[in-house]
């Protein structure tokens, strides 16, 4: 596991150093021009590494749930780290495949995932035990089955689209790049 974090590591850091040269895309540099930003990339690789170990302690895991997990990271993966994200400043029906990418295909496809289990396998087992206690309690399990009911968890997704497409709310999207990291993080 420490091998594949290093090669990660090692194979970003040529890349990052590439991407800051401050020149404007051409269409012939499109195609090459991946987005290897450390605040997207570490969470990326830390999730899939987590989910790899504890795919392999975790025995009741379903083929589909970890196939539907790989898909939706590569699907999330693809949108915030190819082409189409440059591509999407430059071209807003680009822009608009990657938000349909994050919100119809990567999202659902973690949640029937179920990955919150399968990253528990991976930690230690001492640590899970006071995880899955800290998880019991009612201010977290409460909590938690409200939020993920079916009906509450498309209400709130119905809300984000509606109150990001809210004058304010947009033209702060367009102006700001961390109001907009957050829009994608609430689809």
């Amino acid at each position: 596991m420490k091998l594949l974090l290093l090669l990660a590591i090692s194979c970003i850091l040529p890349v990052l150093a590439y991407a800051h040269e401050n020149k404007p895309l051409g269409p012939d540099g499109l195609w090459t021009a991946w987005e290897f930003d450390p605040g997207v990339v570490i969470p990326l690789v830390f999730t899939a590494l987590l989910y790899a170990a504890g795919s392999h302690r975790h025995f009741g895991l379903k083929r589909t749930q970890r196939l539907c997990f790989w898909i939706g990271w590569i699907t999330l993966t693809l949108a915030l780290v190819s082409p189409l994200h440059p591509m999407g400043e430059a071209l807003f029906s680009a822009h608009m495949v990657q938000h349909e990418m994050l919100m119809i295909v990567a999202a659902p496809l973690l949640v029937v995932s179920r990955p919150l289990i399968t990253f528990l396998w991976a930690l230690p087992f001492r640590w899970r035990r006071i995880v899955g206690r800290w998880a019991r309690t009612p201010l977290v399990l409460n909590p938690w089955l409200w939020l993920t009911a079916p009906f509450v968890a498309w209400w709130i997704h119905a809300i984000a689209i509606w109150a990001w497409h809210a004058p304010a709310l947009f033209q702060a999207t367009i102006n700001n790049d961390l109001v907009h990291g957050a829009q994608h993080l609430s689809f």
